[in-house]
């Protein structure tokens, strides 16, 4: 809106925009500012290889179960800073596991994109060179999404004769070299490749699914003796003096510790269904 208004008593003038507040940060500001933007991705890339990387699975478990000892002495003493410990292990490798499943779902769409993106660059003409190499660059890609499981980190994402990735361009350079020997349209084969990996997928899918109740099941159960323990709370009885500061109450707690991990490992174990490409 431009014309005179009044600024103050007797004074006028003519409305200008406001000038942009950018121009009064401060020389210094932004660089600062991006630099510590740099910092926190730096960061959370270093975090992110960690965890992806074999340290995670050898040291990550010991490390939770020391930092649980730790807060359970200090919060009530030695007997829960063992049942902490043994939580906070097991706490890692669940998580960790299941951030493992996650990552082999997601390399096995990727290295399905892969071979679909390697038909459709035969299929408009590109050379083979260089669409090996761009079907390469992505199953690299899927592969460094997955967490290492051995001890030199080379084992990733499944067991065996190796991880998803790993099968899916052992039957791309297998399709390749038999398209070359028999003459075969090769966008034909890996085509046929595809196909029989999304219905892989798709079986997959469906053995997560079936194996999900289980998993959930098993979450209840895990949960419930903390239900118990609180209901105790709330009609006045103190369970924790027990548990924590009496022989029978601390031999219970460790008992009921042990067979709940276990029980936890078994469906876990139960619930594992991988099918095989």
């Amino acid at each position: 809106m431009t014309g005179p208004w009044v600024a103050g008593p007797g004074v006028t003038g003519v409305a200008t925009r406001g000038p942009d507040r950018r121009d009064h940060a401060s020389p210094t500001a932004r660089p600062v500012a991006s630099r510590v933007r740099g910092l926190g991705r730096a960061g959370l890339g270093a975090v992110a290889a960690w965890w992806r990387g074999p340290r995670a699975a050898r040291w990550g478990p010991p490390a939770a179960a020391l930092a649980g000892a730790g807060v359970g002495f200090v919060l009530a003493g030695p007997v829960a800073a063992a049942a902490l410990s043994a939580y906070g292990a097991a706490g890692f490798v669940i998580a960790r596991g299941f951030a493992a499943r996650r990552a082999v779902r997601r390399a096995q769409r990727l290295a399905g994109d892969a071979v679909l993106g390697f038909a459709a660059d035969l299929r408009a003409g590109l050379a083979l060179g260089p669409a090996w190499r761009a079907a390469e660059e992505a199953l690299r890609q899927a592969e460094s999404g997955l967490l290492a499981r051995g001890r030199g980190g080379r084992d990733r994402g499944g067991a065996g004769t190796g991880g998803p990735v790993t099968v899916v361009a052992q039957r791309l350079a297998a399709a390749t070299a038999l398209a070359e020997a028999c003459g075969a349209p090769l966008a034909d084969v890996l085509e046929r490749l595809d196909t029989h990996l999304r219905a892989v997928q798709r079986a997959q899918a469906a053995a997560d699914s079936e194996a999900a109740g289980v998993r959930a099941s098993a979450a209840l159960l895990a949960v419930m003796p903390l239900a118990g323990l609180g209901l105790g709370v709330a009609v006045g009885v103190d369970p924790w003096r027990v548990l924590l500061h009496t022989p029978v109450g601390s031999a219970a707690l460790g008992l009921a510790v042990v067979l709940q991990l276990v029980g936890i490992a078994w469906t876990a174990r139960l619930a594992h269904l991988e099918v095989r490409p």
